[in-house]
């Protein structure tokens, strides 16, 4: 299921771009093939997309059915079935344990097995070992809530990146706050703009750096905006929010 694209003024919805319908009542191009190929389409898969394995496969068909599909977002992993936990509830949590002097080692390692899963399970290459020992010791030596949280996304597009061959871009690197917490967005774009130039890359949604180089995360949902930021940033024909892949 796909939903409606960006409102923002500066990307433009995908049905002005396509013309009658063809068989099975599907979308016909009006555009020649160079001219699809030309195209940027800015991509954001939400939780249930990034869940396991299974997804990420379904994702990467999706991606490579157009390749006009060049800036991939994601949110974390989501849901699995009915009584699973999203990820990034379990970041929270394992933020809460550490706070209240409880041990977070279960916690954790519910979020581990999960992406080591997707990785053994799709042979890739992300040391994924070393990434997750980094983030537990960074945990016992006080991280911040926001950069615990925001490691979900981090994974979910460093985990995609390595699946598509795509550069992964890291969102510290170009979605920048003001020292009052709104998205300065002129910087924003302008640092997108000049990192994503040329290449295929896959960004974590959700989080963003401060002034100071802090990481602080957008509200729930926060993945839609960083989608819609990158699209606007980059002047998308087409803007995806891809919400099931099911």
């Amino acid at each position: 299921m796909r939903r409606g694209c960006c409102n923002d003024a500066r990307s433009r919805c995908e049905n002005a771009r396509m013309g009658s319908k063809g068989k099975g009542g599907r979308p016909r191009s009006v555009h020649s093939r160079a001219h699809i190929i030309t195209m940027l389409k800015v991509a954001k898969f939400g939780g249930s997309s990034m869940a396991d394995a299974g997804q990420f496969r379904k994702v990467k068909s999706i991606i490579e059915a157009d390749p006009a599909r060049k800036v991939i977002v994601v949110s974390a992993a989501g849901k699995r079935f009915k009584d699973d936990h999203k990820l990034t509830d379990l970041l929270y949590l394992c933020h809460a344990h550490k706070k209240y002097g409880v041990s977070c080692d279960p916690v954790f390692d519910m979020i581990a097995d999960r992406y080591r899963e997707i990785c053994a399970e799709l042979g890739l290459s992300v040391d994924i070992d070393s990434e997750l020992s980094a983030l537990r010791e960074e945990i016992e030596a006080g991280i911040s809530k926001d950069k615990l949280v925001s490691r979900g996304e981090y994974f979910s597009a460093k985990l995609m990146a390595d699946f598509l061959g795509y550069d992964f871009l890291n969102a510290e690197l170009w979605l920048h706050f003001s020292f009052d917490g709104t998205i300065d967005k002129e910087r924003s774009y302008e640092e997108l703009e000049r990192l994503a130039s040329g290449r295929r890359i896959v960004t974590p949604g959700f989080y963003g750096a401060m002034p100071d180089g802090s990481i602080r995360v957008l509200t729930r949902g926060g993945s839609d905006v960083t989608g819609a930021l990158a699209a606007a940033a980059l002047d998308a024909d087409v803007y995806e929010n891809w919400t099931d892949v099911s």
